[in-house]
């Protein structure tokens, strides 16, 4: 088992040859979102990784677990809070040659672009504090007094939005 303390995700193809490897370590919250751009979404914590890397005849085959803390802004009320990144089955097959083949230096590759990218799909793409979220204040309170009218103060079926698009002649 190799242990890793804060640094790019690099393996060696060479010892890879003789035993799978076990990797567990954190990659730096700055390099884990290199690249990221999202203002909603933002890592607190280092990417924690626990992975096993097998070299197959032509690719190299890394399968684990991915965690990383974020601090994120609801997508409705811009509440901030906290929210755990967790990748459960993380699994990857990296060609070792052809067109899509992982980059070599040396013996090494570096798995770092790869966990990177896969992170990024994870990340919620638009946050919300509570599933139910009713979004910023005036605006909840001004809609559901607007629904309130619409429906005879919360008795009967709320009005269709598309009522209006029936009335239209074309």
């Amino acid at each position: 088992m190799v242990r890793a303390a804060d640094m790019p995700l690099k393996v060696n193809i060479r010892l890879l040859q003789e035993e799978s490897a076990h990797l567990e370590g954190t990659l730096p919250a700055e390099e884990a979102a290199e690249g990221h751009s999202d203002e909603l979404v933002r890592f607190v914590s280092p990417l924690r990784y626990e992975l096993e890397v097998t070299l197959q005849p032509t690719e190299l085959t890394v399968v684990g677990r991915l965690e990383a803390d974020l601090e994120c802004d609801c997508g409705r009320c811009l509440k901030t809070f906290r929210e755990t990144l967790l990748v459960p089955d993380f699994a990857l097959l990296l060609p070792l040659e052809g067109e899509d083949a992982i980059k070599l230096d040396g013996d090494f590759a570096d798995l770092t672009p790869h966990l990177r990218e896969d992170t990024f799909l994870a990340l919620p793409t638009n946050p919300l504090c509570t599933p139910d979220c009713r979004g910023l204040a005036p605006k909840a309170s001004a809609r559901d007094l607007r629904l309130e009218k619409e429906t005879g103060s919360g008795q009967g079926p709320a009005r269709n939005p598309w009522d209006a698009l029936d009335k239209l002649k074309l």
